[in-house]
């Protein structure tokens, strides 16, 4: 994929609605499988050499070939298909002898699965329409086959986030898969596939793990809470992960952030928690209810309906009203 320093790459919008819905070349193939009818969201198949991924998908962070607090195979059966890793890192250790002796990185970390990684130097100063708009024709001219969008999730106001992806994804070529970089919060991925991005990846699932959080509908609950010392419901009762199936939010409550097995228990439940929304917004898209799944979704993030207005405003930008 290719990115730019004030990040991504951009056609016209007249351009990029006349292109077809596929694309490939020697290391990736890309096929658009259906739209929503009001939004800019759509479900796609990309074909890497090692695995067909789904998207939109959200992209765990293995950094250096390993997630933190999880193997391999438990990334897989929370329904992982392809894990981010990062270039300068792996670079530097175990260093590209060494990946190189032993068959590359699939075989070092024993992942069959599809691989990205990125070296994170595009994610800087990406806020000005203008610059955008230039990057996105310099871009867009060298015909890669996908484009990430960096420089966002850094801190900066969410009503400058979402004109931004709003921009990009108005500009970039239908036929290729579009990445926002760094992005992780429920609510951002719902409204960046609105938008029409494709492609997710944060650190936010496992990290918030550590802290001792787990990612419910309604956002996160703090296992630290004193709420949770008598509490012997899973995390979630709708979750099928080892983590529900097997332990109470009690039981969590005694060993988060004091043994190291309370960090690997959530990591899983939110990994798995972040497969089934990517899931379920696909499947909505695919039964052209995604429009119903954004307003159901929202409804239950915020209960008592006060949405923020950043919210409001990008997803009318699709078409999408948020019911009160």
């Amino acid at each position: 994929m290719a990115a730019a320093a004030s990040t991504i790459s951009g056609t016209s919008a007249m351009a990029s609605a006349a292109v077809s819905s596929s694309s490939s070349s020697p290391a990736l193939s890309f096929r658009i499988l259906s739209e929503c009818s009001k939004s800019k969201a759509r479900t796609s198949l990309m074909k890497l050499p090692h695995y067909t991924v789904e998207l939109p998908m959200f992209m765990p962070v293995g950094t250096q070939g390993t997630m933190k607090g999880l193997l391999p195979g438990q990334v897989k059966d929370a329904k992982a298909q392809i894990i981010l890793g990062n270039t300068y890192h792996l670079g530097t250790r175990p260093g590209k002898d060494l990946l190189n002796d032993i068959g590359g990185l699939h075989k070092f970390m024993q992942w069959d699965r599809a691989l990205l990684t990125d070296s994170g130097g595009f994610q800087m100063g990406g806020l000005f329409p203008d610059l955008r708009k230039i990057s996105l024709e310099q871009l867009i001219a060298r015909d890669a086959p996908g484009y990430a969008i960096g420089g966002l999730s850094g801190g900066e106001e969410k009503d400058k986030f979402w004109p931004t992806v709003h921009l990009c994804t108005d500009h970039l070529p239908k036929n290729k898969p579009r990445y926002c970089m760094g992005v992780g919060f429920a609510v951002d991925l719902v409204v960046c596939c609105a938008l029409g991005v494709d492609m997710f990846d944060c650190v936010f699932p496992t990290r918030t793990a550590r802290f001792g959080c787990a990612l419910i509908d309604n956002g996160q609950i703090n296992l630290k809470a004193r709420d949770f010392a008598t509490d012997f419901r899973p995390i979630d009762e709708k979750c099928d992960c080892e983590t529900c199936k097997n332990y109470t939010r009690a039981y969590l409550h005694t060993i988060v952030t004091k043994e190291t097995v309370a960090c690997h228990l959530l990591s899983m439940h939110n990994i798995a928690y972040q497969m089934r929304l990517m899931k379920n917004i696909r499947e909505s898209i695919k039964e052209d209810r995604f429009v119903d799944f954004v307003q159901d979704f929202m409804a239950c993030y915020y209960k008592d309906q006060s949405y923020p207005q950043w919210v409001i405003d990008a997803l009318a930008a699709v078409n999408i009203i948020l019911k009160k």
